[in-house]
């Protein structure tokens, strides 16, 4: 009787633990239901190609095959929709209509857009997925597209090279009015489920000016289901946004529906995943650098072993 008095208590704790952390959601960010645990439900987020990576400058590998892209249609307004949503994860924006693709940049298949959201933490220090050089940035944008061979996103998503992402991180500057139409929404997609539709910008405005310096490597979906067909471009350039913007993100928008307590969609970041057998490539010869130490100069790890030595050798003798 104690025994199973005791296992109903244990599911009914876990129960509410989710329901607290989650809001019903079957993968998310909290404890419970936290990046740790996705791939007891999905596998493929437990394979050996996951996303995202920390880039590592200094072993970068040069490609020159890694050229420009040739965007088309992101400058357009014409016969494009945009639909904005909460999914109790992040802000999402969904792209329909004309169609927006890229190509180039070192791969030979054609991309569509099918939708770009946010990644971002609950301070500047952290908030990025991908990180450089171990160091993070408070928010990161992934513009997800999908193979043109394909005739849908959900068609593509498991094919190997199926989805192209790009990826751009973001640093604390001025307002960037860019991202007004985004923001100056957040009221209307408050909490999860929430939606609404924009009007249409120029995709391409978001963007910072140099996209001719990337990394590039295959990885997966940072969520759920954790698909192993993503290429990876990673723009050295960041985009610059303001700290009352970052916190419109942080605290404007909530994970839980409207008739639940508010909590903030901040920190929905999954951790840095082992690169394993996979090399990060490089588009030009700027991006491939050796870490700069705090005092703003090179320090090779020898010095630093022959300055300690050095030390020891005066308070012992």
């Amino acid at each position: 009787m104690c025994g199973s008095v005791s296992v109903c208590l244990s599911v009914f704790a876990a129960w509410i633990a989710i329901a607290e952390s989650g809001s019903g959601n079957e993968w998310g960010y909290e404890p419970g239901i936290g990046p740790s645990t996705w791939s007891l439900h999905y596998p493929q987020c437990g394979g050996s190609s996951q996303s995202p990576i920390s880039v590592d400058t200094a072993s970068a590998v040069l490609d020159k095959n890694l050229t420009a892209f040739t965007f088309s249609g992101y400058d357009n307004v014409n016969n494009i929709s945009m639909s904005m949503k909460n999914n109790g994860h992040t802000v999402q924006i969904d792209l329909t209509g004309k169609l927006m693709t890229i190509s180039g940049g070192g791969v030979s298949d054609i991309y569509r857009a099918k939708q770009f959201h946010f990644h971002w933490g609950s301070e500047d220090r952290r908030g990025s997925e991908h990180d450089i050089n171990d160091n993070h940035f408070p928010m990161e944008m992934h513009v997800v597209h999908y193979n043109s061979k394909y005739d849908t996103f959900e068609d593509a998503v498991n094919e190997t090279n199926g989805l192209h992402v790009l990826a751009f991180l973001f640093e604390v500057g001025t307002v960037n009015h860019h991202f007004d139409e985004i923001i100056h929404h957040f009221y209307q997609i408050a909490h999860k489920a929430d939606h609404v539709n924009l009007t249409t910008f120029p995709l391409s405005g978001l963007f910072p000016g140099d996209l001719k310096v990337y990394y590039r490597y295959h990885g997966s979906l940072t969520t759920p289901p954790c698909s192993e067909s993503v290429i990876w471009t990673i723009f050295k350039e960041t985009i610059k946004i303001s700290e009352d913007q970052l916190m419109k993100f942080r605290h404007n928008v909530h994970r839980n529906y409207a008739n639940e307590t508010d909590r903030d969609i901040s920190n929905d970041f999954r951790p840095t995943q082992h690169l394993n057998h996979r090399f990060v490539y490089a588009s030009d010869t700027s991006a491939i650098y050796k870490p700069i130490s705090a005092s703003g100069t090179l320090v090779p790890s020898s010095i630093c072993i022959i300055a300690i030595i050095f030390l020891l050798f005066v308070f012992t003798w």
